[in-house]
């Protein structure tokens, strides 16, 4: 092995790595809502009932109602307490940030032609997706390994083609050798080992809306909104395998294994897998919108957004390391300093959204959004057409149509309002209100207005669970994580 190590260096760096997925389509795909603190304490419902700076991110014609200007800021506490169980054993881990949550700019004027219509144009920021979180897997490996899924990585290829992510890293560290051309591993899976991961993220997706609504005569409120995102998002995870019993030892392997006395390479002790990476781009989609008031109880209301486009880049390191039982330990890094870059682009599927709103007066209200999108509509772009073929492949056949579900409710008490709310986003794979990736959201809070300014507080609970796996699940056994988030945010507005 060690006359090769030279010359499989060099082989190694020079093949492309892409480590784009479905799973990356689907991050940005999925969006929950965002905005002011009066809108989360309704789940973001508004769809129909309009007048808050959160419709330019759902339906833009909600904006037409607005007779006034307005201006607000929002900002909150968000923890995230999360437990993931593998194979009987089960880690908990919390962390708190601090996120922008939103701003909202809105200004209102008469139709000179009309004077029961009128315009309205606003710009907000609002945070649609917050990627911030820490999770710890550990437990028994239950006579798996990863060197499983390396060794099937390899299959048939010649040393100088290995995978210079994966089954090359392992090449380097000696965790896969050869012996009469096939492939065998160091980890012995007749032993048990511990495996582990830390997974730590971070980041967040901002979306800008530039938007224009029209109000006629009060009774048909049309509008668009130009949606512009800014997305970074930093991953980091360290999966490791350890023989804590020391199980492995260099005589007890049940196939014949090479030995390097001089390096110190025999039974296996421990290894480590480090992948990290950080995305950044932009995107773009237009949304649109129709609200009707059927009458002063009641207004209906339908939006349509169209896909957004991203546009990201990726840099990325893959680092393996490995050490023994008789002293050896080594490191292998792809690509080499300071990283690989790979430029792409992501499509999410468009989305139909239908909203109800109920109205008592000044006294109370209820609106209630349900939106469908397809999933599998999702796909990555690169500049060669054929790369990512197979990865959009997958997201047709592995994902479906889902549908979300946002119920909110406001009590004027004045000078007090009372808000409450719920919301169900379907999973990916067609799920809804229960099993792996459904998010469920319950919401309240509280505000106090006077004429112009306004002080909104809102608290969001964000409950789901999803099936995991360490690394390739045809060669690991699943953990279950378990999420809960809670977010405390307040809104500092005034009207004008």
């Amino acid at each position: 092995m060690l006359k090769f190590q030279i010359i499989i260096a060099i082989c190694l760096f020079s093949f492309p790595v892409l480590s784009q997925n479905d799973i990356d389509a689907m991050r940005y795909s999925q969006t929950f809502f965002g905005g002011s603190s009066r809108s989360k304490a309704m789940a973001g419902s508004f769809g129909a009932l309009g007048a808050d700076g959160s419709c330019m991110g759902n339906n833009p014609a909600g904006i037409g109602l607005y007779k006034k200007g307005d201006i607000n800021f929002s900002f909150g506490l968000k923890f995230n307490s999360i437990s993931a169980s593998h194979n009987g054993t089960t880690t908990k881990d919390f962390k708190v940030n601090l996120p922008f949550d939103g701003l909202t700019l809105v200004g209102a004027w008469d139709s000179k032609t009309n004077k029961d219509s009128h315009h309205a144009l606003g710009l907000a920021c609002n945070q649609i997706s917050n990627f911030n979180s820490l999770t710890s897997i550990s437990g028994i490996s239950n006579h798996k390994s990863i060197m499983q899924d390396v060794l099937a990585t390899a299959g048939n290829n010649s040393i100088k083609n290995l995978d210079a992510s994966f089954a090359g890293l392992a090449y380097e560290v000696y965790l896969l050798d050869t012996i009469n051309s096939n492939y065998y591993s160091l980890v012995n899976t007749k032993y048990n080992v511990t495996q582990s991961k830390i997974i730590e993220t971070s980041g967040r997706n901002n979306e800008w809306c530039i938007n224009y609504a029209y109000g006629f005569k009060d009774k048909l409120y049309i509008g668009a909104t130009l949606g512009i995102s800014n997305i970074n998002y930093n991953y980091s995870s360290v999966y490791k395998e350890s023989d804590d019993n020391d199980s492995i030892k260099s005589t007890n392997y049940s196939y014949p294994v090479w030995y390097y006395p001089s390096d110190k390479v025999g039974g296996f002790k421990a290894l480590e897998y480090k992948e990290t990476f950080r995305t950044i781009g932009s995107g773009y989609n237009l949304k649109l919108g129709v609200i009707y008031r059927a009458s002063d109880f009641i207004r209906v209301g339908a939006s349509f957004h169209t896909p957004t486009i991203y546009n990201l880049t990726d840099t990325y390191v893959y680092n393996m390391s490995a050490s023994y039982d008789e002293g050896g330990s080594f490191t292998s890094q792809n690509p080499p300093n300071p990283g690989g870059k790979y430029n792409y682009k992501v499509v999410t599927p468009m989305k139909f959204t239908g909203s109800l709103a109920l109205l008592y007066k000044k006294f109370g209200a209820l609106n209630i959004d349900y939106d469908i999108l397809n999933y599998n509509q999702a796909y990555l772009q690169s500049s060669d057409a054929s790369v990512f073929s197979g990865i959009n492949q997958t997201i047709k056949n592995k994902y479906s149509q889902a549908s979300n579900l946002r119920i909110g409710a406001e009590a004027n008490l004045k000078p007090i309002f009372i808000r409450l709310g719920y919301a169900m986003y379907g999973s990916p794979f067609g799920e809804t209100f229960t099993g792996s990736f459904v998010n469920s959201f319950y919401t309240g809070g509280i505000g106090i207005r006077n004429n112009k300014t306004y002080l909104d507080l809102s608290f969001t609970r964000r409950i789901n669970s999803e099936n995991y796996y360490l690394y390739n699940s045809n060669y690991v056994d699943k953990s279950i994580i378990k999420n809960s988030i809670t977010t405390i945010a307040i809104t500092l507005g005034s009207k004008f």
